[in-house]
């Protein structure tokens, strides 16, 4: 029986323009994503979350509330499963990359779907939509 891969991740608001989330793109897989990464033996989920965010964004982020899971199978990890929050950038300027080659970009809630890459994705952004504009 395969073990499942536990992840963190978010949906970050800007600080600026309420309208718009962060996306990631990494570079070494070439998609557009949202910010999360691998939860560290003995880590909570939140605070894998919040270095994660950190890490890939350099933003200090708020919890605004927790988002349905993430659940996918990749070829590389099998089945994985994301904790997903939504949160607010406390200050957009602190921007800052974890890796040169990646990008970081601000897209408008209406843009979001056309930017990711993966279509689970854009079918969880779907689904989370609703919760997000409330």
């Amino acid at each position: 029986m395969l073990e499942q891969t536990l992840k963190a991740g978010a949906i970050i608001f800007s600080s600026i323009n309420k309208d718009k989330i962060l996306l990631l793109y990494r570079s070494d897989q070439k998609d557009w994503s949202f910010p999360k990464g691998h939860v560290e033996f003995g880590e909570e989920i939140i605070q894998g979350m919040l270095r994660e965010i950190t890490e890939e964004t350099g933003l200090d982020v708020e919890i605004i509330k927790a988002l349905p899971d993430l659940n996918y199978t990749t070829l590389r990890q099998g089945k994985v499963c994301s904790k997903m929050f939504l949160v607010a950038s406390k200050d957009d300027s602190k921007i800052k990359l974890e890796h040169a080659e990646d990008k970081l970009e601000w897209v408008l809630l209406s843009e979001v779907n056309n930017k990711l890459s993966y279509d689970n994705l854009k079918e969880y952004f779907k689904l989370v939509l609703p919760i997000i504009k409330n």
